[in-house]
């Protein structure tokens, strides 16, 4: 590829297999036939629940477990069989394993003195780095001495001093506090694109994966369900895992009971609902994805067709300038909406109007199944 678009070939990972006997006796795929390009400059997550093999493939690229079959290229050579201290990657744990009585200096410059690099170009690497960081000036302080923030982000200038073709990144973030933990989501972002290397994120947390990604890969049961750029994940996922992993969700099952050129209309146990995709068959059984935060409790005056539902209030949760919504469609389904307070009461046992842009309507591919890595 040409321009700005970095290539997807820089980082190939082919049909990686991995498998895992349980004390048991059983046996666990913790990769199944995944295979996944990567961009040079490209900030991409591995997103999934515990034992969906995140971590699994993250160390397999680290060099930290080793594959049953397959390969993993970078740029072009196969580095599955270089030890993990000799391949161009660096690590950065949950756990950031800083040396306790080592200095900050010391701890960032420790993959330098092993390399023999000289004292006065290790000391300005060492002084960039922690620049790059946010933390310049506090070389001579202890591990202890900094707060968890500070941990991190020395962990970090400790992995990119190498200068590695690809930076790992495993939970970095998951001790952190919740504003702590937002902060470095952007710093992560912008060190990303200022040092302008791939990083690979391991998350379970998807506000972390939309917020930072380029692409997210959510994985389930050793398997890609779907890659994607956060838009599309969120709004246009391709299975009902990912729709109910990532994000909030109403999930709607019915059947295609009317078909024109303007959409389908699908029974969902007595509540008829339309939606503008023709891609369906008359008689097909789908699934519609409705997010909580695209339904008012007014109509939104937005173009476009716009419609309806009816849902009896069971519960109301007030967060800031939202109230979340909880309650029951007609026909008994569970179902739930983000929604600024009108002057309609929120009563339990109320039955209130929920209006929505049919656009916001998605439909999950009723064929679709978790592919085995092919993109």
């Amino acid at each position: 590829m040409s321009g700005s678009t970095p290539s997807l070939e820089y980082i190939k990972i082919r049909h990686a297999h991995r498998q895992f006997i349980t004390p048991e006796g059983g046996i666990i795929n913790a990769l199944d036939d995944i295979s996944l390009p990567i961009a040079q400059s490209e900030f991409i997550t591995l997103l999934g629940p515990s034992g969906c093999g995140k971590t699994t493939l993250l160390k397999i690229v680290a060099g930290f477990e080793e594959l049953d079959s397959g390969d993993i290229l970078l740029d072009g050579q196969s580095i599955i069989q270089q030890p993990a201290h000799k391949r161009p990657v660096n690590t950065v744990f949950q756990s950031y394993a800083l040396f306790p009585h080592m200095t900050v200096g010391d701890n960032v410059g420790y993959g330098l003195d092993i390399a023999k690099v000289n004292k006065v170009e290790r000391n300005q690497r060492v002084a960039t780095a922690l620049d790059m960081v946010g933390l310049g000036g506090i070389e001579q302080r202890l591990p202890s001495q900094l707060s968890g923030g500070q941990q991190q982000r020395v962990a970090l200038a400790r992995a990119i001093i190498n200068r590695p073709k690809l930076l790992l990144l495993d939970e970095p973030l998951s001790a952190l506090d919740k504003n702590l933990r937002l902060q470095m989501q952007l710093e992560l972002k912008n060190l990303q694109t200022e040092l302008g290397i791939c990083f690979i994120f391991v998350t379970h947390d998807q506000e972390e994966a939309l917020t930072m990604s380029d692409r997210i890969v959510v994985l389930n049961g050793g398997r890609i369900e779907q890659v994607g750029t956060p838009d599309e994940v969120y709004h246009s996922p391709q299975t009902e895992f990912v729709a109910t992993f990532i994000g909030e969700s109403n999930i709607l099952s019915g059947t295609v009971i009317e078909k024109s050129e303007t959409g389908i209309d699908v029974d969902c146990d007595g509540v008829t609902i339309h939606s503008l995709d023709t891609t369906p068959e008359l008689g097909e059984e789908v699934k519609l994805l409705l997010r909580p935060e695209h339904l008012s409790l007014t109509p939104n005056g937005q173009e476009g067709a716009q419609a309806q539902l009816t849902m009896t209030l069971n519960q109301t949760v007030f967060i800031g300038s939202d109230y979340q919504l909880h309650g029951a469609l007609e026909n008994g389904l569970a179902f739930s909406a983000l929604t600024r307070k009108t002057n309609t009461p929120l009563i339990k046992d109320n039955k209130v109007t929920l209006y929505y842009q049919i656009s916001a309507l998605h439909t999950i591919p009723s064929k679709k199944k978790p592919t085995k890595g092919r993109i």
